[in-house]
């Protein structure tokens, strides 16, 4: 018997041994990752804030279709985000109030952060999608144009303070933690200008500037994502019609009648005809693949 319980003490302590490594190793790793500097240099920008169809353009953006103000706040000046499993993780204040960037930050800085995922020190910014959202150089300087706009919001923007999980998934590849990793730095560039007035190159770029990858997966067939999203290649949604997506989008219901998951954003139902058109004639130019989820869109 005391054989027995002093192997089970060894194990005991084995185990014990064994999960403050796992632990130290992961905030070691995931420390050192997010202490990493990135020397790039990014796309030049001409702004100007008198240009006013510009900065409408760009309060579009950031209102409508990329979402700025989900992290952000509608004032930009900054809010807890949620989707950071077990820490505290704040959108940062991007106006020129105290604690905003937009004080200090240049153009080129914002450029950085938005298409590099580098913040102006040289770091990863933490949990911001710049992998996944695409845009041309007249979409980007009204984003910047529009952010120089704005009233200033003075509020102190805390410090993340990234927990185990977040950290464990991070480390592992399963969650979005450190955006500059998932970058190709010598190759990020401005979206070529395409006519957004037509047809399916004009929904891709849609889909590019909303960042739906990022949710979706690269090739928005549910793979690569976030979890239990919908298939948007013909293997999910290949029976709707243009009326059936654009009643989805606008009532947050399948053609079956369920609902749509909460996941996905409201907001989308103030998209114009126009661009809804645009994105469902890119979808159906997808190849077939993936599986048909149960949450299907």
């Amino acid at each position: 018997m005391r054989l027995l319980l002093k192997s089970l003490a060894y194990l005991v302590l084995l185990v014990v041994v064994a999960a403050l490594a796992a632990v130290a190793f992961v905030y070691v790793s995931t420390g050192r990752r997010m202490a990493r500097t990135y020397d790039v240099t990014p796309r030049a920008v001409h702004v100007s804030v008198a240009d006013s169809a510009s900065v409408e353009r760009g309060r579009y953006l950031v209102h409508r279709v990329s979402l700025c103000v989900e992290c952000h706040g509608d004032d930009l000046g900054g809010k807890p985000i949620g989707e950071v499993p077990a820490s505290a993780v704040w959108g940062s204040n991007l106006t020129a109030g105290r604690g905003g960037l937009g004080a200090t930050y240049s153009d080129a800085d914002f450029v950085r952060a938005m298409m590099h995922g580098v913040k102006k020190d040289g770091r990863s910014v933490i949990f911001m999608p710049s992998q996944d959202y695409k845009f041309t150089k007249a979409d980007m300087t009204a984003l910047i144009a529009y952010i120089r706009t704005l009233p200033p919001v003075d509020r102190d923007v805390p410090q993340p303070q990234l927990g185990f999980l977040a950290r464990a998934l991070g480390a592992a590849g399963f969650f979005p933690l450190l955006s500059a990793e998932y970058v190709d730095h010598a190759t990020v560039n401005f979206v070529a200008e395409t006519d957004r007035s037509e047809g399916a190159a004009a929904g891709d770029y849609v889909i590019s500037t909303a960042g739906c990858r990022g949710c979706h997966g690269p090739a928005l067939d549910g793979v690569g994502g976030m979890p239990d999203v919908s298939n948007l290649t013909p293997v999910g949604i290949g029976a709707w019609t243009e009326a059936d997506f654009t009643r989805a989008i606008r009532d947050a219901r399948r053609p079956n009648g369920t609902e749509i998951l909460p996941a996905m954003p409201r907001v989308y139902k103030e998209l114009p005809d126009a661009e809804l058109s645009q994105i469902f004639a890119y979808l159906k130019t997808l190849s077939p693949s993936g599986a048909k989820g149960k949450n299907q869109l």
